[in-house]
């Protein structure tokens, strides 16, 4: 299944074929979004917010091994954010 991936800020070198920190990604079927971040390598502190299809997840591992993606999915994901 096919999947739209939007990394921010210094996650975007976690997809070094995608223009801007974009892609389309192909994932097996049933592919959690704990799957998905391992894929890219993210580690859950760097995963500050996701957005699937527009609402956010929750942070904890259990959910985030619950949420099964599907074909079309838009997620979003986006380190900690600093400032002052």
């Amino acid at each position: 299944m096919k999947v739209q991936v939007r990394l921010f800020a210094g996650l975007r070198d976690k997809l070094p074929d995608a223009e801007r920190g974009r892609a389309e990604l192909d994932l097996p079927d049933d592919c959690s979004l704990q799957e998905l971040l391992d894929r890219l390598e993210i580690h859950e502190k760097q995963a500050q917010m996701v957005l699937v299809n527009g609402a956010q997840t929750e942070r904890d591992r259990a959910t985030r091994e619950s949420l099964t993606l599907l074909e079309g999915d838009d997620v979003a994901i986006f380190p900690p954010l600093a400032g002052g």
